[in-house]
């Protein structure tokens, strides 16, 4: 998926390219920035992205272009953009101009020339808030998570633990409390390892694999009400809504994990397994 654009149109060259300095020097990694002369060139880029299902993320714009004044500009870009974060460079500190500009246009800053370095943190405010409302759904956990989760009360025994996996066919349970709040998580695997013998210490006497499951079945059966509290992962790696699929990913590649739970101020509302965030990249192809 490609990164979103950051627009610079600042007729003023010299100061143009310090803009664009400053802002690959802090953005390249997330955002593709490209720098125009006139507003005209611009817009036809947008339309260009905007057939071709691009995001932009922020329109960094000089109030005096040479075919348009800046607040022309964003009055034509915002039908193509609605989205985008809009700053007005303007010359001076002009009330009348940053007036209309915020309250008509709905630019979100108003910057005074000259351009200054500080003024990045305006713009690390204004670009964290798009990606909080801008991109697409499916760019963050909340957008993808499974909220139909398995849960299991933290004073449960095996016996409904087991029975849980068999109808509802996840491979973890999501543990709560009496009150729903998360408690961690119980695999299946650990289940299985609870009731499993030591099958080369039975063939070893001389036992056969039928034998190694009997014994695997008759400590099931002695396992079934022993309570699950042992066996609960209590501190499982835990995901935020907020938390881009990116990192969801690369946690569950990495760690080999096929399941995590999505937790914010101890509440479960869901998880997110390899399957969601492959689904949702697929189905926006």
């Amino acid at each position: 998926m490609n990164s979103p654009f950051i627009y610079i149109l600042q007729p003023d060259a010299d100061e143009s390219e310090r803009i664009e300095s400053d802002l690959r020097s802090r953005y390249a990694d997330k955002y593709r920035v490209l720098r125009a002369d006139t507003g005209g060139q611009v817009l036809s880029a947008l339309e260009q992205h905007r057939a071709e299902n691009d995001s932009v993320a922020l329109l960094l714009v000089g109030q005096s272009l040479p075919d348009m004044p800046g607040v022309e500009f964003f009055s034509k870009a915002g039908s193509l953009y609605p989205d985008a974060r809009r700053v007005l460079l303007a010359e001076t500190r002009d009330s009348e101009t940053a007036i209309t500009a915020i309250n008509q246009l709905g630019i979100h800053y108003f910057l005074v020339r000259p351009w200054h370095a500080k003024n990045l943190e305006h713009l690390d405010e204004l670009l964290e808030d798009w990606q909080a409302v801008g991109q697409p759904a499916y760019m963050y956990v909340k957008g993808v998570m499974n909220t139909h989760v398995a849960r299991i009360r933290a004073d449960s025994n095996l016996h409904v633990a087991a029975e849980i996996v068999a109808l509802s066919g996840v491979s973890d349970l999501m543990v709560v409390d009496s009150s729903g709040g998360f408690v961690g998580v119980l695999s299946e695997g650990d289940i299985l390892r609870a009731a499993l013998p030591d099958i080369d210490e039975i063939l070893e006497e001389g036992g056969t694999l039928d034998d190694a499951y009997q014994v695997f079945l008759r400590r099931g059966a002695e396992l079934s009400h022993r309570p699950i509290a042992p066996l609960i992962i209590r501190e499982p790696i835990t995901l935020l809504p907020e938390d881009h699929v990116a990192k969801a990913s690369a946690i569950l590649v990495s760690r080999q994990i096929r399941l995590l739970p999505v937790v914010k101020d101890g509440r479960l509302l869901g998880t997110v397994s390899r399957a969601n965030i492959c689904q949702a990249v697929v189905g926006t192809l």
